[in-house]
């Protein structure tokens, strides 16, 4: 398969009993990092090729895992989607090999008001498990996603690497930006890529509708 960041090509494996067994354990989880850590765990056991999982997109990490499933159990999978004009749900059979990755090639780099730029990257899936999907992005949050997501600070010509710098000092840059500043850096967050779907179905009245599922936990059924 292809990995859609990167572009690099990889060969791998389908699941074998011991990855079944990840995957239930990940299923009666209720830990975010437990259910990422077997995710990872699985992908590690079945790409074939050198892959550092951990420093895998979210989006990879998802449609990789997405493809290992389609082709060690089936591409064939049972979605519920529920209509929103008629409240309807509707149960159809999905390809997963239709699964797409939305545009990788986003703006990373940001000039902030005081003439520096801050050059970005994408978050891992661990990353976005620590962010609340039901309360929303808090401060604590954000500063943990903006540190994670911080790659170069560049001043002039002079460029610093943060994976060079203790996390207390990242924080201290990142609490001393101004509003306007989190403003510009949320373009990045607003556009990261997603795994997604064009699903079509027919409601009972006989019209054709699609919907767009994203996220790997929409083609769980």
């Amino acid at each position: 398969m292809t990995i859609p960041s990167s572009k690099k090509s990889v060969k791998y494996r389908p699941f074998t009993v011991a990855e079944e067994k990840l995957l239930l354990i990940a299923k009666e989880s209720s830990d975010a990092s437990d259910i990422v850590n077997v995710y990872k765990q699985i992908i590690n056991n079945c790409v074939i090729d050198d892959l550092n999982v951990d420093k895998l997109a979210y989006f990879d990490l998802e449609y990789i895992f997405l493809m290992l499933r389609a082709k060690s159990v089936s591409n064939i999978v049972d979605l519920q989607v529920t209509d929103e004009e008629d409240k309807q749900s509707y149960m159809i059979k999905f390809d997963l090999d239709q699964i797409q990755v939305s545009d990788t090639k986003i703006k990373d780099l940001f000039e902030l008001s005081d003439g520096t730029n801050v050059k970005l990257k994408y978050p891992s899936y661990g990353d976005l498990s620590k962010i609340s999907a039901v309360e929303g992005v808090g401060s604590s949050d954000m500063l943990t996603i903006i540190r994670s997501c911080l790659e170069q600070i560049i001043v002039g010509e002079e460029v610093f690497e943060l994976s060079e710098y203790g996390t207390a000092e990242v924080d201290d840059f990142i609490l001393s930006l101004g509003s306007k500043d989190l403003l510009k850096l949320q373009e990045f967050f607003e556009n990261l890529p997603k795994v997604y779907a064009d699903i079509k179905y027919k409601r009972k009245d006989g019209t054709e509708k699609t919907i767009k599922l994203e996220g790997m936990q929409s083609f769980f059924g």
